[in-house]
């Protein structure tokens, strides 16, 4: 189709006078030229705006990463007050800190991997605490890290700090725990404080465990009822933690 438009056309310049051709050449050239600048301004124009537009995208970014590092660095600041301030309340005691560079591969829900090992007096059995409650426990310290495992993987005897009732603290799920074995003469009620006792020698008394968020009474035995609280340790997302020392008394 225009093939054949463009062979009537060279047909039909053909038979025209001398002067006409050339009239009709001429604007064609014209109407060539400025299509080409037309082009070129198009093509100019439209590179000039993916240059923009790629500058406005780096400056995005750039921008997005600046705000990323400095929230971050706020929130390491506010995480670093409390620890201070944790600091501070234990002044006497002996505390390691610590910070959590990763998670046991063979273990990696329940164990986490620190910074602090033998050259910082680190040692299999101390425990292991935060601002905010207990962690767990070291089972293996080498040189300049350890291995801890938390408070998921063991049992730990425990009190309720209002009624003095005692029992044993397990896990159940995510942050939430459960006391058993606790006597049904001891009232215990939701927002009771629930710490370590100080029995069997691993954990020091005091420590505290979590908040109590349930209470139910023991179908199959009525002389203990089931109590279930939940920590404010954030297991998942842990990042200092303190080890207690033999000699502490938190």
């Amino acid at each position: 189709m225009v093939y054949g438009c463009l062979v009537v056309f060279s047909i039909g310049l053909m038979s025209l006078p001398k002067p006409n051709k050339i009239y009709v050449a001429e604007v064609c050239r014209a109407g060539l030229f400025s299509f080409s600048q037309w082009l070129f301004s198009r093509v100019s124009h439209y590179a000039h705006n993916q240059e923009k537009m790629h500058f406005l995208l780096r400056q995005n970014v750039e921008f997005a990463l600046d705000n990323m590092k400095r929230r971050e660095a706020a929130w390491e600041n506010v995480r670093l007050r409390e620890a201070l301030r944790f600091a501070e309340q234990a002044e006497g005691n002996e505390i390691i800190p610590a910070e959590v560079v990763g998670r046991h591969p063979d273990l990696l829900d329940d164990t986490i991997l620190i910074n602090a090992g033998s050259d910082r007096a680190v040692r299999p059995d101390l425990p292991v605490i935060t601002a905010n409650g207990l962690v767990g426990h070291v089972i293996q310290a080498d040189k300049s890290s350890s291995i801890v495992q938390l408070l998921k993987r063991s049992k730990v005897s425990a009190i309720v700090q209002d009624s003095r009732a005692q029992g044993i603290v397990s896990w159940v799920d995510g942050e939430r725990f459960r006391l058993r074995f606790v006597d049904t003469n001891r009232p215990v009620k939701r927002g009771d404080r629930v710490i370590s006792s100080g029995l069997g020698g691993r954990y020091p008394k005091g420590i505290p465990i979590g908040w109590v968020t349930e209470v139910l009474q023991e179908k199959r035995d009525p002389v203990f009822q089931s109590i279930y609280l939940e920590s404010l340790v954030d297991f998942a997302g842990l990042e200092e933690v303190f080890v207690l020392s033999n000699k502490s008394k938190y």
